[in-house]
């Protein structure tokens, strides 16, 4: 089952248990004992099933034992007899008690959609599809996105169920840097934005593989190969096969929006150079020349 549907795995609670194993004696740790630390028991006694059982039970910890489920599926954690630790098969940086929790989003991400991971499919197709609406006209509460998947006829495609489908869209695309949230108006209504900004930015250094300017083909084909929910990636591939294709050499506007803000921060500088094939990214307005056709883009380095 995807963890999509899995509404007590959050994104902080996968991260919890992953941050404490990672600083702990040889990145492993008794699920008896870990439970205990992530999941005391004045934190458990309130829910409900706990308060039903007769004292001196063990006492149930649902929210602790579905993320670390989720945990194991994926390939983060492994279990071994009656040990949790963090999977000895990922990359050394992944695993480095300096750099593990900055890259976590970063793996989490491989992990769910570049690895073949089957269960993740879902969760894949709906990040992916939530990438391909209208930035400038995004859904962007549980209504609208529920609104919005019946108008492009795409239900039985996603599988979308009722909760907790938003709430785990919502709180795992922002924290792998998919989306962002921000509230509106004076009744502070919370609203989500579909924007890659965060992923991408984190990412230039191997997207430009040792380069300094390369071709805007370049850079979406090494992005949609890095993480399949982008343009020409597997599961966008299979969104614009239900929701209609984009135009040739036409960007999304939120992988267009993205690169804008790259720009304006000075990340990157967008190009169009004379003789070459270009894209184009939509709704350019006076953000860069060229009417958003661009052929290169030029990364200005790591920033200290």
């Amino acid at each position: 089952m995807s963890i999509l549907k899995t509404g007590r795995a959050k994104s902080s609670r996968i991260q919890g248990i992953f941050r404490y194993l990672l600083k702990n004696e040889g990145q492993r740790e008794k699920k008896s004992i870990l439970e205990n630390i992530i999941s005391p028991d004045k934190l458990v006694e309130h829910i409900p099933e706990n308060k039903e059982r007769l004292k001196g039970k063990k006492l149930s910890r649902p929210m602790f034992n579905d993320s670390l489920r989720e945990s194991i599926k994926c390939g983060l954690l492994v279990k071994e007899e009656e040990e949790i630790a963090i999977n000895p098969d990922l990359p050394e940086d992944a695993r480095n008690t300096l750099l593990g929790n900055k890259l976590l989003p970063d793996t989490l991400t491989h992990l769910f959609f570049a690895s073949n991971n089957e269960d993740e499919e879902d969760f894949g197709r709906v990040c992916a599809w939530y990438l391909a609406q209208d930035i400038y006209d995004a859904p962007g509460n549980a209504k609208e996105v529920e609104n919005q998947v019946s108008e492009q006829k795409v239900g039985d495609f996603l599988k979308m169920s009722s909760d907790p489908f938003f709430s785990q869209m919502d709180d795992w695309m922002r924290y792998l840097g998919f989306a962002w949230g921000h509230t509106l108006g004076e009744k502070s209504v919370k609203v989500t934005v579909p924007d890659p900004t965060a992923y991408i930015k984190r990412n230039l250094k191997l997207l430009f593989n040792g380069q300094q300017e390369i071709t805007i083909q370049y850079f979406i084909n090494r992005l949609a190969k890095q993480c399949p929910l982008f343009e020409t990636g597997k599961f966008r591939e299979e969104v614009e096969s239900q929701i209609g294709r984009r135009e040739n050499n036409f960007l999304s506007t939120s992988t267009a929006f993205a690169l804008f803000r790259l720009h304006d921060e000075g990340e990157i500088q967008l190009e169009r150079q004379s003789d070459s094939a270009f894209m184009i990214l939509p709704k350019a307005n006076n953000q860069i020349d060229n009417d958003g056709r661009i052929s290169h883009i030029i990364w200005k380095g790591e920033k200290s």
